[in-house]
């Protein structure tokens, strides 16, 4: 016996028979998208929802705005990087509009055009 192969098995390790096994993580993953038997509502007090997904999804929805409409925007389906990038763009619709924007949840914003704003109890 080796001074190494002493070390080996003081530590609980035999030597080079040693084999590494990965445990399989069975923890459910987390999954973001919406799923289609959930049923989502298209309005909220009598205000549209948008579900989008990508930026492509929700970018015609300035046009709301320009019209004088408020609109939620959920954004439970989309990855963070598309939610930021829809953020972005928003940001710079209301500065130009005039617009303002009410974070109602972590995920649903709520747009309110010029001369609209929120009720507060």
């Amino acid at each position: 016996m080796s001074f190494m192969d002493f070390i080996y098995k003081f530590f609980g390790f035999e030597g080079d028979d040693v084999q590494v096994v990965k445990k399989k993580n069975n923890a459910p993953k987390a999954s973001y998208n919406l799923k289609l038997s959930q049923k989502l509502p298209d309005e909220i007090d009598g205000i549209r929802v948008f579900y989008p997904e990508s930026f492509e999804d929700i970018k015609d929805k300035s046009d709301l705005l320009k019209k004088n409409s408020p609109f939620f925007i959920d954004f439970r389906a989309c990855s963070t990087y598309e939610r930021n990038k829809i953020l972005d763009y928003f940001h710079g619709v209301i500065d130009v509009l005039g617009a303002t924007e009410e974070e109602v949840d972590k995920n649903l914003i709520l747009y309110l055009p010029k001369n609209m704003e929120i009720e507060r109890d």
